[in-house]
């Protein structure tokens, strides 16, 4: 049976152009030139009751063509202003926060939206005046289609007040550091699923992965991320010849040409051909994506703190706003069972070893650069401290020697710098949370 790993390149091809402003206006573009089109196959057969006079007055053929013409190009003004106003907040925001950020921006369904209800309202004015020579005999119709469209450009008023004010709060940065927590939390169930969602799959201890000496392994041709794997039709394909698939890399790994990337071990011999079909069920890009990656929603806070803590913008208070999302995206990750390194396939009975993450790997991500940064703001150290304990009372005890050795590092590092003495003993005071009692 063949299988073709649709799902996991859907996934990332949607992942694009979700992240795209040409998407959802063309969609609203193709919507526009649909109903324009059958307004004029409609209307030209149409006479307005009595009753709706007073919102679609008689008007003449010349008029009608005024008034078109003047709406298509005040909208395509008003059009051009918002394309500028979004190019303005992308700089300002790729300066500020980080240009991996601009993702975050352009994943903004509100600005795409309007975007695309501006471009439709200048396309279905044109497409009229295009065809208002055709309507020559009934003034109904050309009062109807006049009345389309200035009720179109109303609502294109509404939308750019709502797309001024939008954008103002769109690049405050609380509410940037709240949309990437919010993606993330949106991200969880399919970066972490739970086990019950994968009911013919169980963990497997790696010695019984037997590695036999029927094996092909496949290298990278490419020099890109990897941005998904889909690892249900490894473990699902060829279950007559193979007995085993190794997975070398993660999504969020850069692979350059001749890496290796899987190894395919079969019950006998086994032909290139059917192991180079496994290639299917890696999708690379040029980016990483947070598809399958636990770390790109937090290394994305983690950029916004540092660009907060550097010296050209220095604002620990975006920082330590950051430093509370991270620890919450810690407390929710550690409720959250992480994928087992070596699971089986209970109804192929083919393993599947693979690198995968685990929350300690998450924490060092989202506390060491920081750290680093922040070592010269008292405040950041405190509140790193203050974190520290908070996932100290809610992580299980195995984590807590690793907590430990982050509150060390704090205090090591502050105390290089020079701070006065009520800080360096609220710093000390912090760091006795963290000892073992002799």
């Amino acid at each position: 049976m063949e299988f073709y790993p649709l799902t996991t390149k859907i996934r990332a091809y949607w992942e694009n152009i979700s992240t795209s402003y040409w998407f959802i206006p063309a969609c609203l573009m193709l919507l526009s030139v649909v109903l324009c089109s059958l307004c004029l196959a409609l209307v030209q057969r149409a006479s307005i009751p009595a009753w709706l006079l007073a919102f679609f007055p008689i008007v003449t053929q010349s008029g009608a063509q005024q008034l078109l013409a003047t709406l298509a190009t005040s909208i395509i003004t008003a059009t051009s202003i918002a394309f500028s106003m979004t190019l303005v907040a992308l700089v300002m925001a790729s300066s500020q926060f980080g240009p991996r950020l601009l993702r975050t921006f352009m994943l903004d369904k509100g600005t795409q939206v309007v975007l695309g209800v501006l471009v439709s309202t200048f396309l279905f004015c044109l497409i009229s005046l295009h065809h208002l020579s055709s309507i020559t005999q009934n003034e109904d119709a050309l009062s109807i289609i006049s009345g389309l469209s200035a009720l179109l450009t109303i609502l294109d008023v509404f939308c750019i007040i709502y797309f001024i004010h939008h954008l103002a709060k769109f690049i405050q940065a609380d509410e940037i550091i709240y949309r990437c927590f919010s993606d993330f939390l949106g991200d969880i169930d399919s970066l972490l699923p739970r086990p019950e969602d994968q009911v013919d799959e169980r963990p497997l201890a790696e010695e019984l992965a037997v590695r036999t000496s029927f094996s092909i392994t496949l290298f990278s041709e490419c020099c890109n991320y990897v941005q998904t794997i889909n690892y249900r039709e490894l473990v699902n394909r060829n279950p007559d010849l193979i007995t085993g698939v190794e997975v070398f890399v993660r999504s969020g790994d850069y692979v350059v040409e001749g890496d290796p990337l899987i190894t395919v071990y079969g019950r006998c011999e086994i032909s290139k051909e059917i192991v180079a079909k496994y290639r299917k069920c890696l999708v690379f890009g040029r980016q990483r994506t947070p598809v399958q990656d636990p770390e790109f929603a937090i290394s994305q806070l983690v950029e916004i703190a540092l660009r907060a803590l550097s010296p050209g913008i220095n604002d620990p208070y975006t920082a330590i706003t950051c430093l509370d999302r991270l620890t919450s995206a810690c407390v929710i990750m550690h409720d959250r069972e992480f994928p087992a390194n070596c699971v089986v396939n209970t109804a192929t009975d083919i393993w599947l070893l693979r690198r995968t993450f685990a929350l300690a790997s998450v924490i060092n991500t989202a506390f060491d650069q920081i750290r680093q940064a922040g070592e010269s703001h008292m405040a950041i150290n405190l509140h790193l401290m203050h974190c520290y304990t908070k996932l100290k009372s809610h992580l299980d005890t195995q984590y807590h020697p690793l907590l430990q050795k982050h509150a060390k590092a704090t205090t090591y590092l502050a105390s290089q710098k020079t701070f006065s003495d009520k800080e360096q003993n609220e710093l000390e005071e912090a760091n006795k949370r963290f000892v073992e009692p002799t």
